[in-house]
């Protein structure tokens, strides 16, 4: 599925005098079957913190199409505040996208697909806190707001969900136990964290609800060399769009897939990864993940196992932060090969 991928170094700047880098940008080219070229950039400018020593507020800004007259651009601002007690998460999101729809369930088959194409605006905001409790426990809200139009096109698919077009408007909470070090590239400590969203008719068109169960764990068997394993578990009930169904995001949770390649009501994913820095800006790793879905719990335990193994590269666009850019091919079922880059790590 891949031809080829460029990975280009990041441009920076520091300003004299205190060595505090404000900006970084990398360029992307890519091809996949999906989306034939891709071309983008991410760029990330710095702002200084309140205190010496503080997390690094940060405004990211990524834009990128293909010749297939896909597009997309987002900017994702994060601050911190009351001495890092307090974190602000927020998304403004552009996307005109071609993908493709593989059919509901655990056992979908490559080759058999219908396109749709799928025209989304998308806000969201979600605030985390410490204040009040010790400091490995965390808690938060999050708001989701997005108008979506979805149009199928004519493919070998014929038995087509509801597009769910429309606002998909929700709220939810989130509480966690988290000990990681640093949340650019984590060397040791572990996160576990339940979160519930709730979408109502009320606020929007539809009413459904998605929970997750996030469990991670780290630790570093030399300064530059990190072990990360992660579990997720993902539900959605009541009137879900098929887009909004549990599965994996190819991005950060089996990486290399399209888009809910294999999802349903329930999802579950297994990651494992061995991450190496090496040189100057440069890095590496190797992974593991695993996943399937269902209908019902009872489903997901019965289904098979998808299954994935890949390397990727690493740039460092922030090395004081732990910072960095990644592009990693994936061999996926051990039949076919898939593309992704993002900046920061996976999971």
């Amino acid at each position: 599925m891949i031809a080829f991928v460029a990975f280009v170094a990041a441009a920076t700047e520091e300003a004299s005098g205190d060595n505090f880098q404000r900006y970084s940008v990398v360029p992307i080219l890519g091809y996949t079957e999906e989306t034939e070229f891709q071309i983008g950039v991410m760029a990330l400018l710095f702002l200084k913190p309140d205190e010496p020593g503080g997390y690094v507020p940060e405004i990211g800004l990524t834009a990128y199409g293909s010749t297939r007259g896909q597009l997309q651009l987002q900017l994702e601002p994060y601050y911190y505040l009351f001495h890092d007690q307090v974190s602000i998460w927020g998304l403004l999101k552009y996307q005109d996208w071609v993908a493709g729809y593989y059919g509901r369930g655990n056992n979908p088959d490559i080759d058999v697909f219908t396109n749709f194409n799928r025209k989304k605006f998308q806000y969201g905001t979600r605030i985390e806190s410490r204040i009040g409790l010790p400091r490995a426990l965390k808690y938060g809200v999050e708001v989701h707001a997005e108008y979506t139009e979805i149009d199928f096109d004519i493919g070998e698919i014929t038995d087509l969900p509801d597009a769910h077009s429309g606002w998909r408007n929700g709220a939810g909470y989130l509480l966690g136990v988290d000990t990681r070090d640093n949340i650019n590239w984590t060397r040791h400590g572990f996160l576990a964290q339940w979160q519930q969203m709730f979408y109502s008719d009320r606020l929007g068109d539809y009413t459904f609800d998605v929970e997750s169960l996030d469990l991670r764990g780290y630790s570093s068997f030399s300064p530059n060399t990190t072990m990360a394993v992660g579990f997720l578990w993902q539900r959605a009930d009541g009137d879900v769009p098929f887009d909004m169904l549990a599965g994996p995001d190819g991005i950060c949770r089996f990486r290399g897939v399209e888009s809910l390649y294999f999802g349903d009501n329930q999802a579950v994913i297994m990651q494992a990864e061995v991450r190496q820095y090496i040189w100057w800006r440069l890095g590496g790793h190797l992974f593991f993940e695993g996943g399937k879905s269902g209908r019902y719990f009872s489903e997901l335990v019965r289904n098979d196992w998808h299954r994935s193994i890949g390397a990727g590269a690493l740039l460092g666009l922030n090395l004081k932060q732990n910072l960095f850019a990644r592009a990693d091919f994936s061999w996926i079922d051990f039949d076919h090969l898939g593309l992704s880059f993002y900046v920061r790590q996976a999971f």
